[in-house]
């Protein structure tokens, strides 16, 4: 390596290593062992810990140390929806953890283009190698699958019905599922993956043995021309793992059976804990002359405390109305001697601790914190909150991030009040605006269309007086058109969707254009629509294309059953235009078998589609009965005006 200078900060703190690879020591055996892994197995699960170092040892690890000339290797992905992308922009069937992963897996292009996509035909389309290589792809925090807002304990997730269908495919895809610990077993269990799962294609990363925290300490300083005097680094590892012996003493690390590079007669060393420890330490000393001494080491327990701090006061904020007196009340028998009839806090705060990790979910089923972080936090704990150093409070940037991680498992009280705060601040438009598309996220999630139409247009109003934001301006801008939509004021619709086309020309805002289009009774403009939608975008726009097949289905066009063939045919009206499709060319047993499962609530075009399907069979009293559930429309936009004619004529049936 070349020095750098002792300007340039050799530690990461506490966040993940991203292009940080000169950085990460320590963990040579894990890369070692999980990259053979990865390669050799269709399906990974790599679990452990939160803080662990599972995302900086696949960003950081593994990934740098893979050929590009081999295979064809993803940016590592994850399953929250980018900040900028307004909830309200996505199709109301479309899966937003499969287009979430699209487009962090594609992050330099527009990611509404992936909006409708199922994984199979997006590696289909954006990842095709001429050579056959492997393709490698990474699924990050896979526990936000289980948490996301609207899921039921144990529901079924579909991204991972997709992924499984991707794996047991022609193409040659290794997926490298990460994962905590609580949420590994949820992963195993589930149907599209299990039969993917072989016997040692999981691997549990455990904290650092002392001899891989000793590298971790050291190997960043030689870049930037600093040592350790004799003796200081193991000094600071023993602290760091709280034990305390000559510095002399030196650990041997031992793979157990797993693979594991803790060796059990060693105490371990958190990652996050050197990190916070070591750049502390980088602070005080980097223009200090001559070797890092013991007389210069920061005191351990001290800069845990403050990591202690800083999360409780997060917490409190978030969660408590600041009332940290209130917080400490409920952690603290967490940091007592372990016991039975310990009580836990409330779910969601501990969940807010653990992803901070100040607890972990243990081995029992219980949250609990490390033995090693309760000294620091009854020292943190010990004196008043009010006398907590003010440096330690959370800032602006923080606040947003926050408030964005809040958004995902529903916590929209903390979401408002953290965005809020961000509103008030007329000096930084940028996280003003963002703070406004959040707060429109959290109407439209909820139900509200008119508080989400007012965030969003005041979004975007923010976002258009500053430069290069003409795409993020257009996206809210379709929000705000298929808001509309839903409100059936088509015409103002269409205004707002024909200024987000003027902005950004992307095939899916001509898709959504075209609907808007033909629920007004323009059946050629719509048409039209799409065909140029499709001339753009190509085989990359299957919404533009199932679109184009629904319509031409309701306008008996023979040209409808192409289009539908080239299509999944997952969502309900899909399958009910398929099946009209069919019954035109004469094919009724057939379309009758492809008719979707309905029920009251269905949308009243797929119900017209049903019915037409049933007067074509000669089963006219169900066709009225379906076409007088779809007259009544039930679902989210009515029947549009130009089929109302047709489901007179089968109700008369």
């Amino acid at each position: 390596m070349t020095s750098s200078g002792r300007g340039s900060h050799p530690f990461v703190g506490p966040h993940p290593f991203r292009d940080d690879v000169a950085k990460l020591f320590g963990r040579d055996h894990d890369v070692a062992e999980l990259k053979k892994l990865w390669l050799g197995h269709r399906l990974t699960i790599l679990h452990g810990p939160p803080g662990v170092g599972k995302t900086s040892l696949v960003t950081a690890g593994v990934l740098p140390r893979l050929d590009p000339s081999r295979f064809d290797v993803l940016p590592v992905g994850t399953v929250r929806r980018p900040s900028f992308v307004p909830a309200a922009v996505l199709p109301e069937d479309s899966d937003p953890q499969v287009f979430a992963l699209l487009a962090s897996w594609s992050p330099f292009e527009n990611p509404i283009r992936f909006a409708g996509l199922t994984v199979r035909s997006y590696l289909r389309r954006h990842h095709w190698s001429p050579y056959g290589r492997p393709i490698l792809v990474v699924l990050d925090h896979a526990e936000d699958v289980f948490t996301a807002f609207g899921r039921s304990p144990g529901g079924h997730a579909r991204i991972l019905d997709q992924l499984g269908e991707v794996l047991a495919g022609d193409r040659e895809v290794h997926l490298l599922v990460v994962v905590s610990d609580e949420y590994a077993e949820c992963l195993r269990r589930h149907d599209g993956l299990r039969a993917h799962i072989t016997q040692g294609a999981s691997y549990k990363l455990e904290p650092l043995s002392r001899e891989a925290a000793l590298d971790a300490c050291r190997r960043p300083l030689d870049d930037v021309g600093k040592t350790f005097a004799p003796g200081a680094a193991e000094r600071l590892v023993d602290a760091l793992a709280g034990v305390s012996r000559p510095a002399s003493t030196k650990g041997h690390r031992r793979p157990d059976a797993s693979g594991s590079s803790t060796s059990p007669a060693e105490p371990a060393v958190e990652p996050l804990h050197l990190q916070l420890v070591c750049a502390a330490l980088w602070e005080a000393a980097r223009w200090s002359d001559g070797p890092i001494s013991a007389d210069d080491l920061p005191d351990a327990d001290d800069i845990l405390a403050g990591h202690c701090r800083r999360v409780l006061r997060e917490v409190a904020h978030e969660h408590l109305d600041d009332d940290v007196e209130h917080l400490l009340t409920l952690v603290r028998p967490l940091a007592e001697a372990e016991g039975a009839d310990r009580e836990e806090p409330p779910q969601r705060i501990a969940a807010a601790l653990a992803a901070r990790r100040l607890l972990r979910f243990g081995d029992k089923g219980r949250y609990e914190m490390s033995t090693r972080l309760a000294g620091p936090f009854q020292r943190a704990a010990s004196v008043p909150p009010s006398t907590w150093p003010e440096k330690e409070a959370q800032d602006g940037g923080d606040r947003l991030a926050a408030a964005e991680a809040a958004l995902h498992p529903g916590w929209f009280d903390v979401v408002e009040r953290l965005v809020r705060e961000e509103t008030r601040d007329p000096s930084a438009p940028r996280s003003r605006a963002q703070a406004e598309s959040l707060l429109g996220d959290v109407a439209y999630v909820n139900g509200d269309l008119d508080t989400a139409l007012t965030h969003y247009r005041e979004a975007y109003r923010l976002f258009d007086v500053l430069r290069g934001t003409d795409q993020i301006v257009a996206t809210l801008l379709t929000a705000v058109g298929r808001i509309l939509m839903d409100q059936n004021a088509y015409r103002a619709a269409v205004t707002e969707l024909r200024s987000a086309l003027r902005r950004c020309p992307e095939p899916v805002i001509q898709t959504e254009l075209a609907w808007a289009l033909w629920y007004l009774g323009q059946e050629s403009g719509a048409v039209d629509m799409l065909n140029g939608a499709l001339r753009t975008g190509g085989d990359d726009t299957p919404e533009a294309l199932r679109a184009r097949g629904e319509i031409l289905s309701d306008l008996s066009d023979p040209r409808a059953l192409d289009d539908l063939k080239r299509v999944p045919r997952e969502l309900a009206s899909t399958q009910a235009a398929y099946a009209l499709a069919l019954a035109r060319e004469g094919d009724l047993r057939e379309a009758v078998e492809a008719l979707p499962p309905l029920g009251v609530d269905s949308d009243p075009t797929t119900l017209l589609r049903a019915a037409r399907v049933m007067a074509a069979a000669g089963r006219h009293a169900e066709a009225a009965r379906l076409a007088q559930a779809a007259r009544a429309g039930c679902g989210r936009r009515p029947l549009p005006a130009q089929l109302m004619a047709e489901a007179d004529r089968l109700i008369a049936l």
